[in-house]
């Protein structure tokens, strides 16, 4: 059944963008290792609006951390889609019990423990190999702490946020007033296609050198446009792909190092690995400049997500760490395109 504020769809897909992106600066050792930022809005819209509204949501979650990432046309989507529809109908099949026998932080750490066993079961057969098992520990410990403290911060924000309260309790439904020259259509032809060339060749032309001729390719594309690279993040990921890989021996045996014999084919294996995904990510983050249109309600939502996302950018100066859900809250007022129905006479 439809809500009235199933209208406010785009700004939690909004809000995934902006979290999305904040979360993506951040450094981590696993290309597909999240904090979970991006889960808030989604945990928040639970009791805003309905079951088919949520999933949209989700989906728009799942696309929104593509453009952002640039890993749209990667496997890396693959692992956002599994693991953040797992978490979705997890959280919205326990929302349904009542908050005094499982609070919000109780759904968010029941969400991130099926997203990240989903996510980590897809990276033993797509990067990681055997050497996963070694990663889990770490790896599930990390989300727990992380979906309780996002837990926590949700909790505390539907009880402060006026705004919440408004779009919560209300009996008016709301409408997103988007401009109609921000729909206007391009065609990104040309990118399109040496983009899915270049991913192509990825998978087809054989051996290290290649992968790493497209990758320079990429890096450079994006260097050209202006584009920020994020060293740190690249390098930190492709060192946590060498060392799971180097976990199973293959080939020659450098040295040992404890009771792991560390090999040159397998840190080869893991290098190649690296750079291949790191490939696919920079020639899709040069391919996704351009504004991709999906048909249906699906791309309505995901345009007018993407403008609500760009009049956010432009007000994150008023976000203030040390006061950040009374910032959020007055933000999130002040959007003049969210309009509330008047009630019909």
């Amino acid at each position: 059944m439809q809500k009235k504020q199933d209208a406010l769809v785009p700004v939690f897909g909004a809000l995934c963008f902006f979290l999305s992106a904040v979360e993506f600066v951040i450094p981590k050792p696993l290309p597909f290792l999240r904090i979970g930022l991006a889960n808030v809005p989604l945990i928040l819209a639970l009791d805003i609006v309905s079951f088919p509204a949520f999933l949209l949501l989700a989906v728009i979650k799942i696309l929104g951390q593509a453009f952002i990432s640039g890993t749209l046309f990667s496997y890396l989507l693959f692992f956002s889609a599994a693991g953040t529809l797992g978490a979705a109908f997890t959280m919205y099949a326990l929302h349904r019990i009542p908050r005094k026998v499982l609070s919000l932080a109780g759904i968010s750490m029941s969400g991130a423990f099926i997203s990240n066993s989903i996510q980590l079961f897809i990276g033993r057969y797509f990067i990681f190999g055997e050497g996963i098992w070694y990663m889990m520990p770490p790896f599930l410990c990390i989300g727990t702490i992380t979906s309780l403290m996002l837990g926590f911060f949700c909790e505390s924000f539907a009880a402060e946020s006026e705004w919440y309260a408004q779009v919560r309790q209300t009996d008016l439904p709301f409408s997103i007033d988007i401009p109609e020259e921000s729909k206007q259509a391009d065609h990104p032809w040309f990118r399109l296609i040496s983009g899915f060339i270049l991913i192509i060749a990825l998978f087809f032309v054989p051996g290290l050198p290649a992968k790493a001729v497209i990758l320079a390719a990429g890096w450079l594309l994006c260097i050209a446009e202006k584009q920020k690279i994020h060293w740190l993040v690249c390098i930190l990921s492709t060192i946590g792909i060498v060392i799971c890989h180097s976990f199973i021996p293959m080939g020659k045996e450098l040295f040992v190092l404890g009771a792991f014999p560390v090999t040159s084919g397998a840190i080869l294996n893991g290098l190649e690995k690296a750079v291949f995904l790191q490939a696919m990510i920079a020639v899709s983050r040069w391919t996704l400049q351009v504004r991709l249109h999906f048909p249906g309600e699906l791309g309505m939502l995901l345009d007018e997500s993407l403008y609500v996302f760009n009049q956010l950018l432009t007000y994150k100066d008023r976000i203030r760490p040390r006061q950040l859900i009374t910032s959020i809250d007055e933000l999130l007022l002040s959007l003049p395109f969210i309009v509330q129905m008047q009630k019909e006479s």
